[in-house]
């Protein structure tokens, strides 16, 4: 049995190296699913502590895996001995484990698996979650709530990933995180001001303060730890004093970042192309053939990584790469590193220069799209008339019922050749399709109509889609007369197809200059490549208003306007303005967004 009372322990001079709890001798692989710590091994300046993550006693909640895993897996930790803290500015908790408990168990990072609508920005606590009461189904008390309930001065009970003492709740020592005195939840806790898709819940029975992690600030002497959830103290182990975390109310162990130094393995980049996103790779020279990791990080404006991107269909990070012939197409999507970067690996196919897209979301920001250059050393591939392709194949086809005109907006029916059994959502979508003109000097990324009216004004991340359908519509816009490559990508029995075609553009009529007569007290909104500007504007309750929507971009995501209350819709051709009349609405929020539910913006009326 698991006993962590310190006060019948004898530690030796250094508590990490013989502090730890333990289990069965074993071996083969029978040692590999053996209960608590399977070995310690001291190398250097370091304590490498490994185990199956298994135990015999239950701590609570908090040793839960916040995404479980099917299978056992082998942990080993690597613990400073030396703990030294961190000048300047102090690492994040890492995203998945940032500790470990003296039984091997991993300490997880609780925060950042779950989020509401899965779009990365409010983090569920999932602790608060499962301490709800629930008379039907009764927790079971673990070691850390009997600790809380027991009172006085807790034990060791683990170390961080920097090398200090966890230990249990200390009577008198208490959290200096405080709910935000906020109803709505439509800022982080630093003051980023979101944008109206990237709003939570209103705080209410159903989504009260604690819900999120975001519900909580720090606020300075409101408890007796710092920050990081921690303060210097004596203990019976460390009679000459340390620094240490304690287990509290919230952030429960430590965090949101770390006091110490954390050691992050993190190679040598060379930067390609510094915009918001910045773009560098793993070597100085691209080669064909070699694989080459990118990396993709964004910075606040005193140059902090940005860690939580909007997941948008699913991810964080769309990157989109195609050579300069347009032979070659991937669609990949780097992953978060522990330093706060993305990055991903991936092998040019041959010389030459390719073209990447980076498609993305920040927090407070409107979606974008970021284009970036590069050069591959490597023969080139012999060179291929570019010409416009049947619009059929074994695995979809493309239908149009219009001429392609550049700068009109063109209706397209994909339809799906396979069974509609074996079709299964992609990225939270029936199918992307991604349009580049034939110089790499447009791009479009496209996503069925229907899933957005379904979602409009709420989320395009993890809608509900319904049954998989045969054929999906898109609308997308040339903005020049030329040849196109599209690209329609969907899944069928866990495989993702991709799908090229190439089609040509006509040259487009001219635009007619826009007669609508706007009331002079209309609401004027934008829509350009960013979205709507203004999203977000106060209007009057109870009263009938009048926007004129004005379309600046070809950006296919703005060729509608929806708004699912009322149950308007309306087209906005390019260059044009349309009025729509908005009848009176109770107090409250109205929200609206395009076609594809990618550009989002909400009204509150007063």
């Amino acid at each position: 049995m698991l006993i962590l009372a310190s006060a019948a322990l004898a530690w030796a001079a250094e508590p990490v190296t013989s502090a730890w709890i333990k289990g069965p001798a074993g071996t083969g692989d029978l040692a590999k699913v053996l209960p608590d710590v399977r070995s310690v091994e001291v190398t250097g300046d370091a304590v490498i502590v490994r185990s199956a993550g298994i135990s015999l006693r239950y701590l609570g909640p908090l040793e839960s895996a916040p995404m479980p895993s099917e299978s056992v897996r082998q942990f080993a930790f690597r613990i400073p001995r030396h703990p030294e803290p961190q000048t300047g500015l102090h690492a994040r908790l890492p995203n998945e484990i940032a500790g470990v408990f003296l039984n091997g168990m991993p300490i997880y990072n609780q925060f950042e698996a779950l989020s509401f609508n899965g779009a990365n920005i409010w983090h569920y606590d999932r602790i608060a979650y499962a301490a709800r009461p629930d008379p039907t189904h009764p927790a079971a008390t673990g070691l850390l709530e009997e600790l809380v309930a027991r009172g006085g001065r807790g034990p060791l009970i683990g170390f961080a990933l920097d090398g200090y003492p966890v230990y249990g709740p200390w009577e008198g020592i208490s959290s200096s995180y405080r709910h935000r005195a906020i109803t709505k939840r439509h800022t982080l806790p630093d003051a980023t001001e979101l944008t109206p898709a990237q709003y939570g819940p209103d705080v209410s029975a159903d989504s009260p303060m604690g819900t999120f992690v975001e519900d909580y600030e720090y606020v300075r002497y409101a408890g007796q730890l710092d920050e990081f959830n921690g303060r210097f103290t004596i203990t019976s182990e460390y009679p000459a004093g340390t620094y240490a975390y304690f287990l509290s109310d919230f952030p429960y162990l430590m965090g949101p970042r770390l006091f110490g130094k954390l050691t992050v393995p993190s190679g040598t980049y060379t930067t390609i192309n510094t915009q918001r996103l910045e773009l560098s790779a793993d070597r100085p020279v691209l080669k064909a053939g070699d694989p080459v990791h990118l990396r993709l990080i964004a910075r606040t404006r005193t140059g902090e990584a940005i860690r939580h991107f909007e997941y948008v269909h699913e991810k964080p990070i769309h990157l989109l790469i195609a050579s300069a012939d347009l032979a070659e197409f991937d669609h990949i999507h780097p992953e978060l590193q522990p330093d706060d970067s993305y990055e991903v690996s991936w092998t040019f196919p041959h010389g030459g220069a390719y073209r990447l897209w980076a498609d993305y979301s920040l927090p407070g920001e409107a979606p974008r799209v970021e284009r970036f250059d590069v050069t591959v050393e490597g023969p080139a591939p012999p060179a291929k008339p570019f010409l416009p392709s049947s619009l059929h194949s074994d695995a979809a086809d493309l239908i149009t019922t219009q001429t392609l005109r550049a700068g009109e907006d063109i209706p397209i029916t994909v339809r799906f050749n396979g069974s509609v059994d074996t079709l299964e959502p992609y990225l939270g979508a029936w199918a992307h399709v991604i349009v580049v003109r034939e110089d790499s000097g447009s791009f479009a990324h496209a996503h069925p109509l229907e899933a957005a009216t379904a979602a409009a004004g709420t989320t395009h991340t993890h809608a509900p889609l319904g049954p998989a359908p045969q054929q999906i519509s898109i609308v997308t816009n040339f903005p020049s007369a030329g040849l196109y490559k599209i690209w329609v990508q969907f899944q069928q029995s866990g495989k993702v197809i991709t799908v090229p075609f190439v089609v040509r553009a006509e040259a487009g009529r001219a635009v007619p200059t826009s007669n609508t007569v706007v009331p002079p007290h209309a609401i004027r909104i934008r829509v350009t490549s960013h979205g709507y500007e203004p999203a977000k504007l106060d209007i009057p309750a109870d009263q009938a208003i009048e926007i004129a929507f004005t379309r600046d971009s070809s950006a296919n995501c703005g060729a509608e306007v929806i708004f699912p209350a009322p149950g308007i819709r309306k087209a906005l051709p390019l260059g044009q303005t349309v009025v729509v009349k908005l009848p009176a609405q109770p107090a409250g929020e109205i929200s609206f967004s395009c076609g594809m539910g990618m550009y989002r913006g909400m009204m509150i009326a007063r």
